[in-house]
């Protein structure tokens, strides 16, 4: 009986020194409420964009001189909208002799990781987050895909629903996010129903008006 006890005791103590699994969240869940969220250890995905070159850390702790920044879309962005491909939302960093700096020194445009951060601070509204862990994802949104993608957004806009679905068959690759696949094949979705809708041949007036 007392052995059991004994045994019970030290896996409960076991149990509780494993760390907990940090959350996955999404970079909108955190700048909606980024106080919530401060001293936090985080699982976030990011689609990367590039190093940043000069940045001002007011009253932070992430000086140029300890720190690189990288400016990332959030994984909830959809690169081929023109304007969020151009306001990439997700500024992080990262100690700048750590591994996790030697990691993002050879990503490329649209490289997907998985990334663990802590938000060290809340600043001018804004979540200030630390890079502590890095682990590329083998999907990406490659170039080729935000060009025919972006392509297949005006040609709708024009409502030239066959080239745009042309354009998005050319966007849809092997290693596409699921997010992204989803989306694209819900464009395609929308193309094929409204070329349809056209295709069915109209009422005259003179029709409409013996019908009723």
């Amino acid at each position: 009986m007392l052995s059991s006890l004994l045994c019970s005791l030290a896996l409960a103590l076991g149990a509780r020194a494993v760390p907990a699994t940090p959350p996955l969240v999404t970079w909108e869940e955190i700048s909606a409420r980024p106080s919530r969220f401060l001293g936090k250890t985080l699982h976030l995905r990011i689609q990367y964009q590039d190093p940043v070159a000069t940045w001002n850390p007011y009253l932070t702790r992430f000086s140029p001189g300890r720190f690189v920044a990288v400016q990332a879309w959030a994984d909830e962005q959809i690169p081929w909208i023109r304007t969020e491909y151009d306001a990439p939302v997700v500024r992080l960093f990262t100690l700048r002799d750590g591994p996790c700096a030697w990691a993002f020194q050879s990503a490329r445009k649209g490289d997907r990781f998985e990334i663990t951060v802590v938000v060290r601070e809340v600043f001018l509204a804004l979540p200030w987050a630390e890079v502590t862990e890095v682990l590329p994802l083998p999907d990406r949104i490659g170039e080729g895909t935000v060009i025919h993608a972006g392509r297949a957004v005006d040609w709708m806009a024009k409502k030239a629903w066959k080239l745009a679905e042309l354009e998005i068959d050319q966007a849809i690759t092997i290693n596409l996010p699921e997010r992204a696949r989803k989306e694209l094949l819900r464009m395609k979705e929308e193309c094929q129903a409204a070329a349809a809708a056209a295709r069915k041949p109209k009422r005259s007036a003179v029709e409409v008006t013996g019908a009723g």
